[in-house]
């Protein structure tokens, strides 16, 4: 019998699709290793489960309004139904951050089953029940976690969790271009603050015919944003494409000399496929956390959305298109950042009779 694995984590438009993401590169490397996953997830947005199951994973659903103890005892259900021996979590959202007893209540219960438990998190205020925690953000290496002494924390950017796509783009020797003229924006899979909107009217002041621009749109963005997206980059000078949902995303990097995203994870894939980028932040955390790994000089933070000018956006477009040296420098600190292997460090640490 296939071993198999249990991933619990949400998405919405208000979520994002960050964690989702992340978890189907994990279950893609697990597959990879003969252990068979599923998913469960709270149902905020048919699209998440669409979503994931365009990679070919089975997915269960729970009612979004269920409580964490509900949550957690369908959840054992679940595994229990698809015989899973193992648990992935990853549920560190703002929702989450908002009652830490209870988060750590619901870990301890499906840790209590006696099933082998890794959490994905960078919350790092609660006493950890699992066998295996990960925090693989920039400069969390040296985090002092509470622990009940046998949990496992794998820290940092060498943990990072990347989509097969990711993986394979990683090993791709970037070549940065003088005459810089492809132009990427993404902002994730959902983008409630409407960055991606604002990004594109300041793209449309760009006074330069040569600029080649892609547009892409998550799986979780409005109709009435993609609408208001269609109109603004009417107004575009240059070549301009707009992207309603792209599985190829690794390969957008790597055709873009510049990309303007959020402050969520897109950032590591950027760094990842060797990618010069410009942040805008969604929120508080987003833009502390961004502001932390703008030290990396694999990107530059321009701020949070609220204190961004569509002309900030111009300038900061236009110097970096300009600087040659600074966008050779950016790609390579991304990509001594991080270097695709991530899931591969991970999974060696999980105990061989877990995979098979």
């Amino acid at each position: 019998m296939l071993a198999r694995a249990l991933f619990r984590a949400d998405g919405s438009r208000h979520l994002g699709t960050g964690h989702i993401m992340r978890c189907i590169g994990f279950a893609q490397g697990l597959s990879k290793v003969g252990v068979k996953p599923v998913f469960v997830v709270k149902n905020f947005e048919q699209e998440i489960t669409k979503l994931i199951q365009h990679y070919g994973y089975e997915v269960e659903t729970i009612h979004q309004n269920s409580s964490s103890t509900e949550d957690a005892s369908l959840t054992l259900k679940f595994a229990a139904r698809h015989n899973a021996n193992m648990i992935v979590t990853d549920l560190s959202y703002r929702d989450t951050m908002a009652n830490m007893d209870e988060y750590n209540k619901y870990l301890q219960t499906l840790k209590a089953t006696h099933k082998f438990l890794v959490t994905i998190d960078g919350l790092c205020k609660i006493r950890f029940p699992s066998d295996i925690v990960i925090d693989p953000y920039y400069r969390t290496e040296n985090i002092n976690y509470e622990s009940y002494g046998y949990t496992k924390f794998l820290l940092g950017p060498a943990y990072f969790i990347f989509r097969q796509e990711f993986i394979e783009a990683a090993k791709v020797s970037r070549q940065i271009k003088k005459d810089a003229k492809n132009i990427l924006v993404t902002m994730g899979g959902s983008d409630p603050l409407n960055v991606t909107l604002k990004a594109a009217k300041a793209l449309s002041k760009l006074n330069k015919n040569s600029i080649n621009l892609r547009v892409v749109t998550g799986a979780c963005f409005s109709y009435p944003v993609k609408q208001e997206l269609k109109r603004t980059l009417k107004g575009f000078t240059g070549n301009c494409e707009l992207i309603l949902r792209s599985n190829k995303m690794a390969e957008l990097m790597l055709w873009s000399d510049l990309a303007i995203t959020a402050g969520g994870l897109t950032k590591y894939e950027t760094a990842a496929t060797g990618t010069p980028s410009i942040v805008i932040s969604q929120t508080d955390r987003e833009a502390e956390m961004t502001k932390q790994f703008e030290r990396t000089g694999a990107t530059i933070h321009l701020g949070l959305i609220s204190e961004v000018y569509e002309e900030d956006i111009v300038e900061a477009i236009e110097k970096l298109l300009k600087d040659y040296v600074l966008r050779t420098e950016m790609s390579r600190r991304g990509k001594n950042l991080v270097d695709g292997k991530g899931v591969e460090r991970i999974i060696s640490e999980i105990p061989q009779e877990l995979l098979s």
